[in-house]
């Protein structure tokens, strides 16, 4: 029993043995926390002098953990202000269309407070509602641009190119609306209702400037080019004629086999394309031809002439009327540009006319402006006298008849045509100037000419031609006062048809150009033909 009350007494918490054991206890706990605020002052102390990473390195790990912590506890605390997002669907509130609408878009309610960027437009009795909302066609319509046709008549097309059928024609001066282009081609219609298709720039009035805003069609959305509309001749010797009948001039005959392009057909007759550029009508029963490819002609609206009226233009001033067709005849008079004349017969380059007052002549062929459907109906003539004696005429050699024409090397000489310009040059691997390009190409035939242009010009090497109108395939062509020079200072090469091959310039090297010319009329000094 004493021994129990006395543990009693001892466990008491206010007992003094308790009071004092507590008291000793807190005070080597300070004692232990002195200690250790002094090592760490030491440490700090020690660290002053010291680098960061040192100091670091020194440091408690537990001292460390508690800075970070109390770095990122603001953070922490930021972050907690903010609301967290909720994805929550929101009810479409369509706009009511107006009158006639095709479709409409869903409006949704913007939260100004919450979206980053530019803030909407006022929704105010200004503001017009979005054409989309009213028409779809409207608001998807294509760009319209104003052109009119530039030509006399011009193809309507399929497609965007000349491998597509022309399935009508247009007139010039017709207005159209221009909705759309692929590469060189339009899209056309006459009205916003009317069929719509294709037609070449190059037949068209349009601004250049309004034409770049047209949509550019899209190649997906162009169909393919149908098959080519070709047939094949049935037998040899098929006529090809200038107009759809037999009472139309022929201007050549086809073989079997050989495959032509059909254009447009007349009642029975086709308007084909020929090999060799030529364009004509033959019977359609002399054809092979798909029926597919006849129903995709067009039916004709015009045809040649059969009788036109047989009339000339003079193309130049000063042009030299003659008692034949030849420069040798006597000069009977001349006349200047625009006069019309009836053209009432033909010799070879020359054609026989009759003036406004009745007077008849001959003039050179190139010199009048008429065309080849009219020139296949002048009828041949002999009615003129005959040549005067070589000769005869003051400025014609009397050997220039017993030289022949150099057409071969008119041929050869063509064939240079595009070469380069070079003062000196006489030969293709270096270029030419233009006495080295004759003097080279007679080389070619066994002819040596001197390298200068006034030396050429020189009855040695042939006779002297005259004017012009007596000019041949081979003849050397003399030019004074050119290039800033003085007397003869170019020479070039007639190739015949009023044309002639020369080398010109740096710029342009070997080219062709027309004897006609007014700068080439004023300074023609001469020709000679060559004797081989």
């Amino acid at each position: 029993m004493i021994e129990q009350s006395h543990r009693g007494m001892a466990s008491d918490p206010y007992s003094l043995e308790s009071l004092q054991r507590r008291a000793l206890a807190r005070r080597r706990q300070q004692t232990s926390l002195t200690r250790a605020l002094a090592t760490q002052w030491q440490t700090v102390r020690s660290a002053r002098f010291s680098s960061p990473s040192a100091l670091l390195a020194r440091l408690p790990a537990r001292v460390v953990l508690h800075a970070l912590v109390a770095l990122l506890l603001p953070v922490a605390m930021l972050l907690s202000q903010l609301r967290p997002g909720v994805l929550t669907p929101v009810a479409p509130a369509p706009a009511a269309p107006a009158e006639g609408s095709e479709f409409t878009v869903p409006l949704t309610p913007i939260d100004l407070d919450a979206t980053v960027g530019d803030a909407p437009l006022e929704e105010t009795a200004d503001l017009p509602v979005p054409l989309s909302l009213i028409s779809r066609s409207e608001a998807l319509a294509p760009i319209v641009v104003p052109a009119t046709v530039a030509v006399e008549r011009a193809f309507l097309r399929n497609g965007p190119g000349t491998e597509y059928d022309a399935v009508g024609r247009i007139s010039g001066e017709t207005p159209v609306q221009v909705i759309g282009r692929y590469g060189d081609w339009f899209q056309v219609r006459e009205r916003v209702d009317g069929p719509i298709y294709w037609i070449s720039g190059e037949v068209l009035a349009i601004s250049e400037a309004a034409s770049y805003t047209l949509f550019e069609v899209q190649e997906s959305a162009i169909p393919p080019p149908p098959p080519p509309k070709i047939a094949t001749v049935r037998e040899s010797g098929l006529q090809l004629r200038d107009g759809p009948g037999t009472n139309y001039v022929s201007m050549t005959t086809l073989q079997q086999h050989t495959q032509v392009e059909l254009y447009e057909i007349y009642q029975d007759w086709f308007h084909i394309g020929a090999p060799g550029g030529l364009d004509g009508w033959v019977k359609a029963e002399f054809l092979n031809v798909d029926p597919s490819v006849v129903k995709r002609l067009l039916v004709a609206e015009t045809i040649p002439d059969p009788n036109p009226a047989l009339v000339g233009v003079i193309a130049e001033n000063s042009v030299n009327l003659r008692k034949g067709p030849d420069s040798r005849y006597d000069r009977i008079g001349r006349i200047d540009a625009g006069v019309q004349v009836d053209l009432i017969g033909k010799h070879k380059d020359w054609l026989r006319v009759r003036l406004p007052d009745g007077t008849k002549a001959w003039v050179f062929r190139d010199l009048i402006s008429t065309t080849a459907h009219v020139l296949r109906r002048v009828p041949v003539s002999r009615d003129f006298p005959a040549l005067p004696v070589s000769g005869g005429r003051p400025g014609a050699s009397a050997g220039l008849a017993n030289i022949p024409a150099s057409g071969d090397i008119a041929s050869f000489a063509v064939q240079f045509v595009g070469a380069r310009y070079r003062w000196g040059g006489s030969s293709p691997a270096t270029g030419f100037d233009c006495s080295g390009f004759t003097s080279y190409v007679y080389r070619q035939f066994g002819v040596n000419l001197p390298r200068s242009a006034a030396s050429q010009f020189n009855t040695a090497y042939g006779a002297s031609v005259g004017p012009m109108e007596n000019l041949a395939p081979g003849d050397l062509v003399f030019f004074r006062n050119t290039g800033g020079r003085r007397g003869i200072s170019h020479v070039a090469l007639y190739i015949g048809g009023g044309r002639m091959v020369h080398a010109m310039t740096p710029r342009y090297g070997v080219q062709v150009s027309s004897i006609w010319g007014s700068y080439w009329t004023s300074r023609y000094y001469g020709a000679i033909r060559v004797r081989r």
